[in-house]
């Protein structure tokens, strides 16, 4: 009786032996064409307005083209193609910045020519992204590194300072489930974006030119 039954229990040994092969099989390959399906995303336009003391001031806010149809792609071979699109949220993300900074805010073109009822003009650039991802830190995060150029026009037009500002935005794939690549990295890229406003706040009072602007329209009068 125990002869009789080996036969068959090889036979369903060999047929799970297959079905676990075809299984290893089946989950590499998906694993790499996980790998290389890249990413592309949009940072959302959700952003807060800073509850901070105001600067007593009406400022021009100029965002030029690049700024607000700015999208960063990088191949990373294997991996796929990445795609980062900032432009759209701009807008929002300074006009909230500034609204919550200042007494008021208008759009101005040309930050270069003179303006009446502004005290100023503030000019926001992105001159570089950079980004991670889990396979090279070896970790469960995406980072995303954004360096901002800011400059400041007189009422007249005249340049009177620029400065730059790192911003720097994480998080974690096992915050999202099985569809981890875009939404872990669109919230890397939304979190280095609301960094960028918190340092602005905190860093702007300290910026040398933005001290003698100040000192000349605050306490100058001429506001």
């Amino acid at each position: 009786m125990v002869q009789a039954l080996w036969p068959g229990r090889f036979t369903w040994v060999l047929h799970m032996a297959s079905r676990l092969k075809f299984t290893c099989m089946l989950i590499g390959v998906l694993g790499i064409l996980e790998g290389c399906a890249g990413a592309s995303v949009s940072v959302p336009t959700r952003f807060p307005v800073p509850l901070v003391q105001k600067v007593p001031l009406v400022v021009g806010m100029h965002l030029p083209d690049e700024l607000t149809n700015y999208t960063f792609v990088q191949d990373l071979g294997q991996e796929g193609e990445f795609s980062i699109d900032l432009g759209d949220a701009q807008r929002t993300m300074f006009e909230n910045l500034f609204t919550g900074m200042f007494n008021g805010i208008e759009l101005v073109d040309d930050p270069s020519l003179p303006h009446e009822g502004i005290a100023g003009v503030l000019v926001p650039h992105i001159s570089e992204l950079q980004f991670s991802t889990p396979d090279q830190t070896r970790s469960d995060y995406f980072e995303v590194w954004i360096r901002y150029q800011f400059q400041l026009y007189s009422r007249d037009g005249q340049l009177l300072g620029e400065w730059p500002l790192t911003a720097y935005g994480k998080a974690n794939t096992q915050n999202f489930g099985l569809s981890t690549t875009e939404p872990t990295l669109q919230a890397a890229a939304l979190a280095a974006c609301r960094d960028a406003m918190a340092f602005f706040t905190l860093q702007f009072r300290s910026i040398p030119a933005v001290q003698n602007w100040l000192a000349a329209e605050l306490l100058g009068g001429s506001t």
